[in-house]
């Protein structure tokens, strides 16, 4: 039977840096662009064990794997079948192997049934012409050439095949078929955990993997130890450890959130990328050598991160207890910015807030990549939010999200086309920054499609991918 699975995109909007440690925190969105990974049978195969995984978005993205299990204890074997024109694909073959094995170990599948799963992005992941463009557009390029926006596309590959791999191979009963239990959630979880991390070849914070299978949430990582104890894959014992330490409580927190009503996040993509393991490893660095002036910075961090949170949250409370004077204050900060007066004080003060407790997390974040020599928030693209605050009536403020960098901005603002559109234009006008060193002058920003998504992984109808996937 065929299945359909997507799991969402990501933006960490505060605690760069901070959710690497597990006694900090981070507010990770989803995000509405999605990662789908459809399992159909696959009519073409001899007989068992064959596993074939294509991206039609891309050229020569077909990659085919031989399953097997000739030691339980050392798990599945995944070996791809090389044809012309095959490249490699980690992340899929790696999900495989665990999946596989987690599911090999739970039910003790040896011979899977073949099957095609097809992989599809929704357009905001990778970087799309000027000109409308179809929905799961072809890119007519290599994957390896394509250009990412940085909306965590490969945490949401995996959590999407992997939730995909067990839907198919131990499908859940008629009466229950959803994802979203918590007992399905921490599975699906901690195995796409376990895959991605195996796949960067590091134990990482894990922010992404969560905004994937649960959406927008407030989020403190688990102990990398948990990981770090699994043995390599198909050695001895990997079997058995990878499914004690996935069926095992986690010490992660995960606190769900939501952006309210009325209020949207838009994500601007800039053409220009930056090296978010070498930026993460010359901060840690300086963390390392300067203790004291490092926790000092961290700290006040959280608690400014947390009073985001909280006030995010207050304003969430003001949207359902007085919707008048709600809607109200968004429309007059929309049409007038702060400074005007309206009889809606107590929500605009609200919303003022916000806006100065996100400059103030961006002095701190900037004052911090100054002292590690780390650009977390850069010159252009300081230039870039202050410009665009000052000009767009209705933002409540910007940031450089995640570890910073040159490639992405996001924004808060009012949810009102007008405001929308107006902070589109802004951004498209955009030629003031430059990036020193990459060799990018006036490069104008594109505002991507995709906004706040609260929910997490989910099944999918099948008819929303007929012309992209066979299901005869």
């Amino acid at each position: 039977m065929p299945v359909a699975i997507s799991a969402p995109g990501k933006v960490l909007l505060a605690g760069g840096y901070l959710v690497l440690d597990k006694d900090y925190s981070g507010l990770v969105f989803g995000l509405s662009a999605r990662i789908h990974s459809i399992s159909t049978p696959d009519p073409e195969a001899a007989g068992p064990g064959v596993i074939t995984v294509k991206s039609p978005q891309f050229t020569n993205a077909v990659w085919k794997y031989k399953i097997s299990c000739p030691d339980s204890d050392k798990g599945v074997v995944v070996t791809q079948v090389m044809e012309e024109e095959s490249s490699k694909n980690l992340f899929v073959e790696t999900t495989l192997r665990y999946a596989l094995t987690y599911i090999s170990s739970t039910t003790l599948i040896t011979d899977f049934e073949s099957k095609t799963i097809t992989i599809l992005a929704d357009n905001d992941y990778y970087s799309q012409p000027t000109y409308p463009a179809p929905r799961f557009n072809h890119l007519n390029t290599p994957l390896s050439a394509s250009h990412k926006t940085g909306l965590g596309s490969s945490a949401a590959l995996v959590t999407s095949l992997t939730a995909c791999l067990l839907a198919t191979y131990i499908p859940p009963p008629a009466s229950a078929p959803e994802l979203r239990t918590i007992l399905k959630q921490q599975l699906i979880h901690n195995l796409a955990q376990a895959s991605h991390c195996a796949a960067q070849g590091k134990v990482g914070s894990g922010f992404d993997v969560a905004a994937a299978v649960f959406g927008s949430c407030v989020y403190q990582r688990f102990s990398p130890s948990l990981l770090e104890a699994i043995p390599e894959a198909n050695t001895k014992g990997f079997a058995r450890s990878l499914k004690e330490t996935v069926d095992s409580p986690w010490d992660l927190q995960i606190s769900k959130t939501r952006v309210p009503r009325g209020i949207r996040v838009v994500m601007g993509d800039v053409d220009c990328g930056s090296s978010t393991p070498g930026m993460v490893k010359k901060l840690l660095a300086w963390r390392t050598a300067h203790p004291a002036v490092a926790k000092k910075m961290w700290d006040e961090l959280e608690m400014l991160n947390r009073g985001l949170i909280d006030l995010l949250e207050s304003l969430r409370i003001s949207s359902e207890e007085e919707p008048g004077a709600y809607s109200g204050a968004l429309d007059a900060i929309r049409k007038h910015g702060w400074a005007h007066p309206h009889p809606h004080e107590r929500c605009l003060t609200t919303l003022r807030e916000i806006g100065g407790q996100i400059a103030a997390i961006r002095v701190i974040i900037r004052g911090m990549g100054e002292a590690a020599g780390v650009p977390i928030e850069p010159e252009a693209q300081t230039k870039l939010l202050d410009a665009v605050e000052g000009e767009v009536n209705g933002v409540l403020g910007g940031v450089v999200p995640g570890a910073g960098g040159y490639d992405a901005v996001a924004f808060l603002l009012v949810d009102h086309p007008e405001t929308v559109g107006e902070l589109k234009a802004a951004l498209g006008r955009w030629n003031g920054g430059t990036a020193q060193g990459k060799g990018v002058t006036g490069e104008s920003v594109k505002a991507l499609e995709t906004r706040e998504e609260q929910e997490g992984v989910r099944r999918e109808p099948l008819e929303g991918y007929e012309g992209f996937v066979s299901f005869a």
